[in-house]
């Protein structure tokens, strides 16, 4: 019977790359939403947060399930849900009820970037750092998407119709799923005791806590530009988003071009290359004092970010490609954790002097690069062949 990796490795691909694109485009949503809902602003922070607890929820539980059952169930089960959300979102209007769905989408989303990314890297063995890039750079194309459509709802469309396309988008993706072949479990008929004993203190959480940083300085640095533009240059917040646009744009191309480029460069160069990027995009920053200054620190910084995620990603593939699920699914519940304290540890800083907010990506790549400098060191687990009898 011939390898699925190879036969049907074109089909699979296209479907995880449209499973990301769905992510991306949920994960930014209800930030887009609120606008219109009319909530109290401490409902509506509890309503942004809604989505976040269940894409982490289901990060930690999806890994094993993907390595004991495979991905397919896992990103079926998700577009059903995440359809299903969407689709039923416009009828409801009490905060329990949009509460419970955007819990409910989250949990999905959680599982669709879990999966993805695990069948990417299950299929692309060869170029696992390079396909995860372009696995990111659908993701970006979702984020972007979704707060689009939602920008022109007065002019196009109504918040009901955009909805209603994203759930549909989820149904048409997941008809495409169904009838693929995918590979079979790594670890099937495997103890779940057994499996989670990969995860025991060593080489995982070296990449746990290199995305941690990583994660924490991205969500820091879209959160907090426009933010910091406005307020040392004293511009409008429409002109102040102007880099923030520029940063989101250059995120993406960083990840096309890092899809092409990994490899010459290897993984270990480019996390390191990207980090000394981050460096200077943020020095840049720190000591604009023009929108054009600005806006050239923001594409230089998008560039040094855009690569270390999927790379890192990729790489902790290459070490546990019989684990891939589990694995990642636990580094990636600790980059949650770093995403969202990132943003946090800034408005600490922020009130004695913005500016400084730009020490997180600094100190983060700085980290980044000597944690990725001890993984390299550190040998692959050896492979134990089985013993031939005498």
């Amino acid at each position: 019977m011939p390898d699925v990796r190879n036969t049907n490795r074109v089909p699979l691909m296209a479907a995880a790359n449209a499973s990301m694109f769905i992510f991306g485009a949920v994960l930014l949503l209800m930030g887009s939403l609120l606008p219109s809902l009319h909530f109290t602003y401490s409902r509506s922070g509890n309503l942004g947060s809604f989505p976040l607890a269940g894409i982490l929820v289901s990060t930690v539980l999806v890994g094993p399930i993907l390595d004991l059952m495979g991905a397919k169930k896992v990103l079926v089960a998700s577009l059903g849900l995440v359809a299903a959300s969407l689709g039923v979102m416009p009828a409801l209007h009490s905060y329990s009820e949009l509460a419970a769905a955007a819990f409910a989408y989250g949990l999905a989303g959680g599982g669709l970037n879990t999966a993805a990314n695990a069948l990417v890297a299950d299929i692309s063995a060869a170029g696992r750092a390079a396909a995860l890039n372009l696995l990111g750079f659908f993701f970006s194309l979702g984020a972007i998407a979704a707060p689009l459509m939602l920008s022109s709802v007065e002019r196009s469309f109504s918040t009901s119709m955009v909805l209603r396309i994203l759930a549909m988008l989820c149904l048409v993706v997941l008809l495409f799923v169904l009838p693929l072949r995918f590979p079979p479990p790594a670890k099937f008929g495997t103890r779940l005791r057994s499996l989670l004993r990969i995860l025991k203190p060593g080489p995982v959480w070296l990449f746990a806590a290199l995305l941690f940083f990583e994660s924490g300085s991205e969500n820091c640095t879209f959160v907090w530009t426009s933010k910091i533009v406005a307020d040392v240059l004293h511009s409008s917040p429409n002109r102040a988003n102007m880099a923030l646009v520029a940063l989101s744009a250059a995120l993406g191309a960083g990840r096309i071009a890092a899809a092409l480029f990994l490899r010459w460069l290897g993984s270990a160069r480019t996390i390191w290359l990207s980090t000394a990027i981050i460096v200077a995009g943020s020095m840049i920053m720190r000591n604009a004092i023009q929108m054009s200054g600005m806006i050239m620190a923001a594409i230089i910084l998008g560039l040094g970010l855009s690569a270390i995620f999927p790379t890192a990603l990729g790489m902790a593939g290459d070490r546990f490609p019989k684990e891939t699920g589990t694995v990642f699914g636990a580094i990636m519940a600790v980059a949650l954790v770093g995403g969202t304290a990132g943003p946090k540890i800034a408005g600490c800083i922020a009130p004695y002097d913005i500016r400084q907010v730009l020490l997180i990506p600094i100190f983060a790549a700085v980290a980044v690069a000597v944690l990725a400098a001890i993984i390299v060191k550190r040998p692959p687990r050896p492979v134990l062949k089985p013993s031939v009898p005498a």
